[in-house]
């Protein structure tokens, strides 16, 4: 699995049923939004809109956007920035003429990726699987782990070939999971692949990314997995 979100782009034909012109012949607000519309506090999503006339030629209009929501703040460009978790909503305008309301969602800000538990993990001979790899993602502006957040384990060591002899679940190298509604995900283990020799030892790296793709700090750590 990839790690970054890849943004496709929706295009939202909105405006005044009517047709009823406004400031310089606009009768229309094209509207693209990013197919993501969430945003972690203190970080930003850009939204464009195009004015356009009855005959849906676009037409050189200076475009402002509002919100009323204080979970967000928007400037005159479209570039929305979280301000508190919650639900909020932007607008476009071109004189009196307005877009619909365009829903955003504004999470917490993930400031920490923990493991929970021994870094060292012990699987006993004959065992199939190693216990539970658990991780969690801390704010510090919210107590308790954050549920529904990606987080992507990759296994690290021995050398990723075809004949690995330890997986994760379902026979793959990289699994990307969700935080569950705890806040703590405990389905991730690393598993014997039966005909092949056990390694002494694998590693499983964590990671978690924010929306614009940046590092969540304590991203990088890893299991150590021990097979006896």
């Amino acid at each position: 699995m990839t790690r970054a979100p890849l943004l496709a782009w929706l295009v939202l034909a909105l405006g005044c049923s009517d047709l009823t012109e406004g400031a310089g012949g606009v009768v229309e607000l094209q509207i693209r939004e990013p197919a993501v519309t969430s945003v972690e506090v203190g970080e930003a999503l850009q939204l464009t809109a195009q004015a356009l006339d009855r005959d849906g030629n676009p037409v050189d209009q200076p475009i402002s956007w509002r919100t009323a929501d204080a979970t967000v703040v928007v400037d005159n460009t479209g570039r929305v920035t979280g301000v508190a978790p919650g639900a909020g909503q932007v607008q476009a305008f071109v004189g009196s003429l307005s877009s619909e309301a365009i829903g955003l969602t504004v999470n917490a800000r993930a400031d920490t990726l923990a493991l929970v538990g021994d870094s060292v993990v012990i699987v006993g001979p004959g065992v199939a699987a190693s216990a539970p790899l658990v991780v969690q993602l801390l704010s510090l502006a919210q107590a308790g782990p954050l549920p529904l957040r990606p987080v992507v384990y990759t296994l690290s060591f021995p050398a990723l070939t075809d004949g690995t002899a330890a997986l994760l679940p379902g026979g793959v190298l990289v699994d990307t999971i969700s935080t569950g509604t705890t806040g703590l995900d405990q389905s991730i283990t690393v598993g014997r692949v039966a005909g092949l020799a056990s390694p002494d030892s694998a590693f499983v790296a964590v990671r978690s990314y924010r929306a614009s793709g940046a590092d969540v700090a304590g991203s990088g750590q890893r299991f150590i997995i021990l097979f006896q």
